[in-house]
């Protein structure tokens, strides 16, 4: 067999009906027998192995293995880490299919670029077992360019990265604690190691099912595990992680970068006010003087009386008001924290202090992929970590001939 550059990881259980599509979507990528399929079997009790081993029969790049007991998703994913030979890993859901050119795209991307996670948007699939070519999808998640705080703001990376395997020696193994967003926790832990960038096209499609995993008849489960990720997650990176240069730069750039996690904290869109508190009092503690320190003083005493008012501390919230300057912001403020029942924290006006490393990491950009596979970046943008997610539902998708694979 040739030496793999890609290989996709495949975990199965009870997905007899979506196997067969899988395997036939992956051995449909243009990088043919340079793609190696690892298929591992978590003892699932339908007929994944006959028909994994019908196509061992016909194609050599197709690896099997049946563990003796049912496992999660992570001890799938370690298993097939650790028998991996390709340069390169992604998850491959069964349900989920690609564009053609999507091993090679990314691939390309990892090859040209120092970068260690690679990552495009996805079309909405509503019917199983549609091939990319026959789709019927119109909706699409358009994922954000890459920024650290970007990534702790949202799951961005979707569920098709692709990654080099070396970053594992950094980032560790797979979580097994982790049964739903074990997925997300480790991007995150990939991109914190080797940074990561967006292909601005979409080159996958995600089927969207209520039964699945991560799907809408588990939401409660999903969110609550999501927020304990992005919760560990914003504790364990430093600031200067997050906001590049924030300690190098004096006191009051720390503190605008402290106010920037706090509010990305506060505003999600998975919220965080107690981290949110925590980042604001750290601000407050810097030292700072003169004019400086008066715009921290009011910047927390605006932020924290945010929080507590949506938190339903009314009589707390007003005090707080009290402290900020009179404003049109203060007006708005005190005027939803009077509101019964409480309003929404996104209805408040917050504070954000400006300072040039803030602008700087709030800039980011992209990648495309020419024909020739030729990568280039494209214009950079800013934007605020908490305002990067357009479309929670999808935006829609108008698929062009050029798009869907096809000559014409």
């Amino acid at each position: 067999m040739t030496t793999p550059l890609v290989t996709a990881m495949v975990s199965t259980y009870a997905s007899e009906r979506y196997l067969a599509g899988c395997l036939d979507d992956l051995l449909a990528q243009t990088l043919g027998e340079r793609l190696e399929i690892v298929v591992v079997d978590a003892s699932s009790p339908q007929r994944e192995g006959e028909i994994v081993r019908a196509y061992q029969q016909r194609h050599g790049n197709i690896r099997y293995l049946r563990t003796e007991t049912r496992e999660c998703t992570s001890a799938a994913f370690n298993r097939a880490t650790a028998l991996a030979r390709g340069r390169h890993l992604t998850t491959a859901n069964t349900d989920d299919r690609h564009h053609p050119e999507f091993c090679a795209r990314m691939a390309a991307v990892l090859e040209q670029r120092p970068v260690g996670l690679v990552y495009a948007d996805s079309g909405i699939a509503t019917v199983d077992n549609e091939t990319w070519h026959d789709t019927t999808a119109t909706r699409r998640f358009r994922w954000p360019d890459y920024t650290p705080a970007a990534a702790l703001s949202c799951c961005l990376f979707g569920a098709q990265p692709m990654w080099r395997r070396d970053l594992h020696e950094r980032a560790g193994a797979w979580s097994t604690d982790l049964k739903i967003a074990n997925d997300h926790d480790m991007f995150l832990r990939l991109a914190r190691v080797g940074g990561a960038v967006r292909i601005d096209e979409v080159l996958g499609l995600f089927l969207q099912r209520p039964d699945s995993n991560a799907g809408s008849g588990r939401r409660d489960a999903v969110l609550a595990e999501a927020c304990s990720v992005f919760r560990a997650h914003r504790r364990q990176w430093s600031l200067d992680e997050i906001v590049p240069g924030a300690t190098g730069h004096g006191p009051f750039a720390e503190a605008a970068a402290w106010f920037e996690l706090g509010n990305l904290c506060a505003l999600g869109p998975y919220t965080d006010a107690e981290a949110a508190l925590d980042c604001y009092r750290a601000a407050l503690a810097l030292p700072l003087a003169g004019g400086e320190a008066a715009q921290v003083r009011e910047a927390f005493a605006n932020n924290s009386a945010c929080i507590l008012a949506a938190a339903g501390a009314g009589a707390a919230a007003t005090r707080a008001f009290g402290l900020a300057a009179p404003s049109p912001r203060r007006t708005h403020n005190l005027a939803l924290a009077a509101a019964s029942p409480p309003v929404p924290l996104r209805a408040f006006r917050f504070v954000e202090l400006e300072h040039e490393v803030v602008r700087r990491a709030r800039t980011a950009c992209g990648v495309t992929v020419d024909s020739a596979g030729r990568v280039h970046d494209t214009v950079s943008e800013q934007r605020r970590p908490w305002d990067v997610f357009d479309g929670p539902n999808g935006l829609p998708w108008r698929r062009t001939p050029e798009s869907a694979g096809v000559a014409g």
